[in-house]
C-alpha cells in the first residue's frame, strides 16, 4: 500500500520543487522527475495526456511562465489527503495556498485543491495525473486576470 507519510514527504518536496520553478531557478529534470512516463490532466478547459521528456518540460515551462505573469509567490502544501486505489496507487488531494501579487503591488492568497493520480514504481512515488478546478476563474475573482 501507498504509505500516506510517503505521500506527505512527495509533495512537500514537490512544493519545494513548484516553488523553485515559479523563481525560475529550478532545473526541469527534476520537476520531470516528478512524474510517471505518461500522464493525463484534466481541467475544465480540456482532458490532455503526453509522455515525460521535453513534451512534459515544455508544458512546464509555459505554464510556470503564466504563473510567474500572474504574480505567483509562493504554493504552500497545506494539507495531503490520501485514497488508496491498489496496492501500488492512491489518489491524493492536496489543498495548496497560493501567494500572489496583483498588477498594483497587492497581495491575494488563494486556497485550492488539486487531485493528483499517484503510483509507486520502482520504490518511488510519480504522479501520472491531475485533476483540477477552473483556476482561470480563480485568478479572474481575485483580479489577478
Amino acid at each position: 500500500m501507498v504509505a500516506k507519510a510517503d505521500v506527505r514527504k512527495f509533495f512537500k518536496a514537490y512544493e519545494e520543487i513548484y516553488n523553485d520553478a515559479i523563481a525560475d531557478t529550478a532545473d526541469l529534470n527534476d520537476v520531470a522527475d516528478m512524474y510517471s512516463a505518461g500522464f493525463v490532466s484534466v481541467t475544465p478547459a480540456a482532458v490532455m495526456v503526453g509522455e515525460n521528456g521535453e513534451q512534459l518540460k515544455a508544458i512546464m515551462t509555459k505554464g510556470f511562465e503564466a504563473y510567474r505573469a500572474l504574480g505567483s509567490k509562493r504554493m504552500t502544501c497545506v494539507d495531503v489527503s490520501v485514497m488508496p486505489i491498489d496496492q501500488d496507487h492512491c489518489v491524493a488531494e492536496v489543498n495548496w495556498s497560493g501567494d500572489y501579487e496583483r498588477k498594483d503591488g497587492s497581495l491575494v492568497t488563494i486556497d485550492f485543491a488539486i487531485n493528483y493520480l499517484v503510483e509507486k514504481r520502482d520504490g518511488k512515488l510519480k504522479v501520472f495525473g491531475w485533476i483540477s478546478g477552473d483556476e482561470q476563474a480563480e485568478f479572474r475573482k481575485h483580479g489577478l486576470l
